[in-house]
């Protein structure tokens, strides 16, 4: 079996994937669609479509676990006035 906590490309995957799932949460959003993460982290096509019913709620318990791996210097990130995003 895999020790997926020793490899550092899921390693890498997890801490974006979380990354992505703040942003949603501080702009609003309550859930994250998994195929839409998947595409984002590189999934081909054909495999994240397997994933598009599947959702990830962005409730309390996400706040904690956030909290938890420090994803709260992501939160507090301000985009300055006037800036213009290409």
């Amino acid at each position: 079996m895999h020790n997926f906590e020793d490899d550092p490309i899921y390693e890498y995957a997890k801490s974006v994937m979380f990354q992505i799932m703040t942003v949603l949460y501080i702009n609003g959003r309550t859930e994250a669609h998994v195929g839409a993460i998947m595409r984002l982290l590189g999934v081909d096509e054909e495999h994240a479509r397997l994933h598009d019913d599947e959702r990830i709620e962005l409730d309390e318990n996400f706040v904690k676990l956030a909290t938890e791996l420090n994803m709260t210097e992501l939160a507090s990130v301000q985009i300055p006035q006037g800036t213009t995003i290409h």
